[in-house]
Parts: C-alpha cells; sequence; structure tokens
C-alpha cells in the first residue's frame, strides 16, 4: 500500500524534525484549554507517578454531576460521587513505600487506567529562573548520567489565573527519569532528587513549578497577602506579577496532593523591594501549607553573589539574603541552603548547579528527615564583654578562615558600619575586638551583593551571610 507507506514517512520526518527543535524554541507555557473539559482523572495523575507515602492519598478528577466514581489503587478501594460542577475526590489509607501500582478511576461516563505508579517520597520544586534552569545546560552535571526508574519527574506548565484553577497544565505528565526526558527539566531539582534517590533508596516524585523573572508574590495566594497587607501595587491587572496569579494557575491545582517537602529557589526578582521579601517569604509558606493542608517543610535556595549594578542599589541582594536566613531560622520546618561561594559578579543564572543541589539534599536529610549529616555552620548565639564580641556557629567541623585564623568580611555597625579584625577561636567561636571608643550596635558578616566567603566549617561549607543586634551585656540567640 504505497499511499500508507507513505503517510508513515511522512510522520517519521515530522518527528525527527520536531526532536530536531533546538531547545530554546521549546516552550513551557501551557498550551490552549480544551474545547470540551475532559471527564477522569485530573491530569495531575498518570502512569509513572509517584505517591507520596505514609500519608492518606488524595485521588480527583471530573465526572458527570451526581456521578458515583469508583477508585483503586494496588488492590485499595475508595467511592466518591460528583458534586454538582462534576468535581469529585477520593481518600486512601496511607500506604508504605513500594509499587509498581494500578491506579484506576472509573464513572458510567469514564475509565481511567495508569500503570506503574509508584508510592515514595514527593518533592515539589519551584521558583524562578534558577529553579528553572534546564539540567541541559548544566556545566557541571553528567548529561549521561544512568537512567532511574525510582525517580519521576513532572513539569508544571507556565500558567497564571485570576482565580484559583481547578486544573493542572503540565508539559506531557510524568516521566521515568533518563537523560532524554531529564534533559529538559530543572537542573538543581533533578540533581536534588538524584541525592535523595541514593540516600534513602525509596522512589522519589520532582514536581518542577518554576516561572522565570517572576516575583514572590505571584506564588503567594492573594488572600492571605491581602490579609497581611502584602500585595503588590502593579498597574497591569493582567500581569502575572500580580499577587497570587502564578499560585492559581501552577500551584492552587496541585493541592490538596500530598508533599514530603517543598524546595524554593527565588528572589532574584525581589531585590527592587527587599525589605518586603521576609514578610512575603512566610506569608508563602503559610499560605501553601494552608492549600495543602499540610505542615509543610521548606528547603530554601539563598542567593547566590551577584553584582545587579545598576539595576538595584548596592546591597539589596544582601537585604534579601537576610530575609531568607531569618525565615529559616525562625520556622522550625525550614532549612537554609547557603550558596554565597557559587555564584558570580556578572552570572544571574550560574551554570554551575551542582553543589547547590548537593547541599540542598543534604539540608533535607538533616532538616526534614533528621538523618543527620552535614547542613553547613549556621551563627548560633553572640556574647558581648568590654572589650570584644564572641559569636559562637553551630557546626559539625571546626571552623577556619580562608588564610588562617584571621578572618576579613566581619563588620561592627552603630550609626555607620566599619570592618572589624575577628579571628577564629577554638573550633566553633569567632572573637571580634571592639575598637577603643565605640559601642558598636550590630554586627554583620558577608554583607555585600558579591562578597568574599572567608569562613569555612570542616567540610567546605561557607558561613552564610548575616546580621544581628549586639546585646547589652551577657550572651543572646542569633535568629
Amino acid at each position: 500500500m504505497p499511499g500508507k507507506s507513505n503517510r508513515i514517512r511522512l510522520i517519521a520526518a515530522a518527528a525527527l524534525a520536531l526532536a530536531a527543535l533546538p531547545a530554546a524554541a521549546q516552550t513551557r507555557d501551557a498550551p490552549p484549554p480544551p474545547a470540551a473539559e475532559r471527564l477522569g482523572l485530573d491530569s495531575l495523575f498518570g502512569a509513572n507517578m509517584v505517591l507520596q507515602r505514609d500519608r492518606p492519598i488524595a485521588i480527583w478528577g471530573r465526572a458527570k454531576p451526581g456521578e458515583r466514581v469508583e477508585v483503586s489503587l494496588g488492590g485499595k478501594h475508595a467511592v466518591a460521587v460528583a458534586d454538582a460542577d462534576g468535581a469529585w475526590r477520593a481518600r486512601l489509607a496511607p500506604r508504605r513505600a513500594g509499587g509498581p501500582y494500578r491506579l484506576e478511576a472509573s464513572a458510567a461516563s469514564f475509565h481511567d487506567r495508569y500503570d506503574d505508579v509508584m508510592i515514595g517520597d514527593v518533592w515539589l520544586c519551584a521558583g524562578q529562573s534558577n529553579m528553572e534552569f534546564r539540567r541541559s545546560k548544566a556545566l557541571d552535571l553528567d548529561q549521561r548520567f544512568a537512567p532511574d526508574p525510582g525517580l519521576r519527574i513532572l513539569d508544571v506548565a507556565r500558567q497564571q489565573a485570576p482565580a484559583p484553577s481547578p486544573h493542572l497544565m503540565t508539559l506531557g505528565g510524568w516521566s521515568r527519569s533518563a537523560p532524554a526526558t531529564a534533559a529538559n527539566f530543572s537542573a538543581v531539582c533533578h540533581h536534588f532528587g538524584q541525592r535523595l534517590r541514593a540516600a534513602l533508596g525509596v522512589p522519589i516524585g520532582l514536581i518542577d513549578a518554576a516561572w522565570g523573572g517572576t516575583q514572590i508574590a505571584a506564588f503567594v495566594d492573594e488572600d492571605m497577602l491581602t490579609s497581611r497587607e502584602l500585595a503588590p501595587s502593579i498597574a497591569d491587572p493582567a500581569s502575572r506579577q500580580n499577587g497570587g496569579r502564578v499560585f492559581n494557575g501552577m500551584i492552587a491545582p496541585l493541592a490538596p496532593f500530598a508533599l514530603r517537602g517543598v524546595l524554593w529557589y527565588q528572589g532574584e526578582s525581589d531585590t527592587h523591594r527587599p525589605e518586603a521579601y521576609g514578610a512575603r517569604l512566610a506569608a508563602l509558606a503559610a499560605s501553601w501549607r494552608k492549600a495543602f493542608a499540610q505542615p509543610l517543610p521548606f528547603v530554601v535556595i539563598q542567593l547566590p553573589a551577584f553584582d545587579p549594578a545598576p539595576k538595584d542599589p548596592s546591597g539589596h541582594w544582601a537585604i534579601v539574603r537576610e530575609a531568607q536566613r531569618r525565615f529559616a531560622a525562625n520556622d522550625d520546618r525550614a532549612g537554609l541552603v547557603v550558596q554565597i561561594d557559587q555564584g558570580s559578579a556578572h552570572q544571574l543564572h550560574p551554570p554551575r548547579k551542582a553543589v547547590v543541589a548537593e547541599r540542598a539534599a543534604a539540608v533535607a536529610l538533616a532538616d526534614v528527615y533528621r538523618s543527620g549529616g552535614a547542613k553547613g555552620p549556621r551563627a548560633a548565639t553572640i556574647a558581648r564583654t568590654k572589650t570584644a564580641i564572641r559569636i559562637r556557629f553551630a557546626t559539625a567541623g571546626a571552623l577556619s578562615g580562608r588564610d588562617g585564623p584571621a578572618v576579613e568580611g566581619f563588620e561592627l555597625c552603630a550609626e555607620r558600619c566599619a570592618p572589624v579584625a575577628a579571628r577564629v577561636i577554638g573550633a566553633r567561636d569567632v572573637e571580634l575586638l571592639i575598637p577603643a571608643g565605640t559601642d558598636p550596635r550590630s554586627v554583620r558578616y558577608a554583607w555585600a551583593d558579591v562578597p568574599a566567603p572567608a569562613l569555612f566549617d570542616g567540610s567546605g561549607w561557607p558561613v552564610g551571610p548575616f546580621e544581628t543586634a549586639i546585646p547589652k551585656r551577657g550572651k543572646a540567640r542569633i535568629d
């Protein structure tokens, strides 16, 4: 049949041409909505997916109003009834890590069946362009890594909405991790998942919901921003930068899917107004925990070194970093990933992503899984005497200066800030000598858009930037 063979050749040629398109020609934007709403499981669910272990499992979708929907997963069953709008949700009991299982949902109007469903840990990776940065562009990640059937990935399409969307838009559904499937996936998120897989040995699911150039308010539920008087003033009502627009399109449709935690990498687009960042980051965590009805752990990746001049006044990046540090220090379900030694003064998107992903996994293992191990040194307490200030660090290894016991980068502040002599004392302390005739009120370290890291722990992790008040007398906690 010559006609049929010609059609096959044309289809094959078209497929090859599509595959040959450069990565830049591909888009993460959501496609136009279908003409008719699909009945059945929501697009979040599918073959190759991972469901969260040890938590109740919510399954949902659309049916005709009043229809009875039967759901089964690996021999366990649940029933739901569609409401007047056709929405339904079933709930299955928690399961231990394992699989593969078959997920089925059926009603009079549909029958969906998905195989190779695993149960393990699911992480939501979100933020802006450095989270969106593709694995294929990372200079320090092996692009020929071994496929891992226990690591699964899902890309959420870029979508904004004026109200919470009931449907998730994805870029092709869930995939097993392999060089071809992960090439356009988030480099940081993917390598983070690889490290968790190696450490935990359970199936890991990664959901990437990132959008470059997006301010934090867009990721926060608008009602939460309004209640805290944090809503931004944006001239264009249709702009995605308005409060809640990205939350409505990309985060709300995921809820109430059970998650193990959130990996958050964002802040570059908020350095123009850094004083509002800390409050908005706290609002983001509160709104997501409310939406998912879970006390979600957050692993926050602190901004790297970058010189924004002439866009932002000097020091704005330092202020955002401090807001990120304080959020993690004051939220007992948050951890901080310091990467002040990893950026570049002239690269907004550092092309090396391995170290930051590995540190993020280490922080998650230490703070979320409570498995111990290094997570980097943290300034813990500060004490004052007549002539000196001593800062004690929480660290897994002895501190050392870059060039010996003497450490640069510390400043004492009163009406203005000035560099001060400092040196490592013992394994965990740094002492700052108070210049004669001065009465400093605060101390800060590595306070610049592009600081020079000068203090490290025994594992090579840098002490991150911080600013704290100096007590009048005695000792105080740094938070």
